[in-house]
């Protein structure tokens, strides 16, 4: 049987449902039937939880990203933004979409250039996810990163950044400065994110983008 239950936050603008009880091929069909609408899901056996974004949730998404992206283009990273891709593991009976992820590197950026899908099995992991926390399912999503091999999560919670880095052993540990982007702290990143309350995106992105020229 399949229980839908609405778990809608008082404090913030978004609901959430919650599928119980789903098999592997109900969970795919579902994602069919939903095509391209902008809900954020974390499938975790037989569990899905379906959520309807923020204002807050992609604000936050879409700034941070768009800094990763600034930064690549400052550094000529090579670069290949895939954004909200889902990604799903039958043998991990796991499936998500991240807010945002980037396969980063001549190798990565080549492996996924001209491709139209993205096979989580097949494929390799996105190099760098950045992800925003607003529901309880966090924990098994930054899991299925790890599960995945991806090299380093940024993780978004009450406006406040941490960077997670892999570590040999595939375990996740909070590292103070981005593998990808060595010049940057997750202590400097934050300091911008507060300026998001006293100045537009655009003249705070000049400010990034003038501080990192000075980095490099």
């Amino acid at each position: 049987m399949i229980i839908a239950t609405p778990l809608v936050d008082s404090l913030k603008p978004l609901q959430q449902f919650v599928f119980n009880g789903l098999t592997w091929k109900q969970y795919e069909t579902l994602l069919d039937s939903l095509g391209e609408r902008r809900l954020r899901h974390t499938y975790v056996e037989g569990s899905l939880e379906v959520v309807t974004p923020s204002y807050g949730h992609e604000s936050s998404k879409s700034f941070v990203g768009g800094l990763v992206e600034m930064m690549c283009r400052l550094r000529r990273l090579p670069r290949q933004s895939a954004g909200s891709t889902t990604m799903k593991r039958k043998d991990f009976d796991r499936g998500l979409e991240p807010d945002e992820c980037f396969f980063l590197g001549k190798d990565s950026a080549a492996a996924m250039r001209g491709k139209t899908q993205y096979y989580a099995d097949v494929d390799p992991p996105p190099d760098l996810v950045v992800e925003v926390d607003v529901t309880a399912s966090s924990k098994h999503r930054i899991e299925m990163y790890r599960l995945l091999g991806v090299r380093e999560v940024w993780r978004c919670r009450n406006y406040d950044v941490t960077f997670l880095g892999l570590t040999k052993d595939g375990r996740y540990r909070q590292i103070k400065r981005s593998r990808h982007f060595p010049f940057l702290s997750s202590d400097d990143l934050n300091r911008f994110i507060d300026l998001r309350q006293e100045l537009d995106d655009t003249e705070l992105e000049l400010q990034f983008e003038a501080w990192v020229r000075e980095q490099l």
